[in-house]
């Protein structure tokens, strides 16, 4: 289990907090998953603290997504368009990329 606080700062810091919490979580389960086999149980990378939107991604497509540190896996929509920016939108995920302080914090929680 994570141990990520999200601080009481600035938007942008929290939402990269939320990510990468998000993430860590996602790092079992892609250890879980193992192999090239698809897993369902991926849990949406957006900035929204409360969402619970699972995603499929097959092995290529995660490591896709963790190439770079502030890259997430996001269903489709679920982006902060003045923070993030969308790299690639597959039919079931849109991979996006954070910027400016967010993508910082999220590099930094990498």
């Amino acid at each position: 289990m994570s141990s990520f606080q999200p601080p009481l700062g600035a938007r942008e810091e929290r939402i990269a907090y939320n990510e990468a919490w998000c993430r860590d979580l996602n790092q079992g389960v892609a250890k879980w998953a193992g192999g090239g086999v698809p897993a369902e149980g991926f849990r949406c990378e957006c900035w929204r603290v409360g969402c619970e939107e699972r995603i499929r991604l097959s092995g290529e497509e995660w490591r896709e997504v963790r190439s770079k540190a502030n890259r997430f896996a996001v269903a489709p929509e679920h982006i902060a368009a003045d923070l993030e920016a969308v790299v690639r939108e597959y039919p079931h995920f849109w991979l996006i990329e954070k910027q400016g302080r967010a993508g910082e914090v999220a590099r930094e929680l990498s």
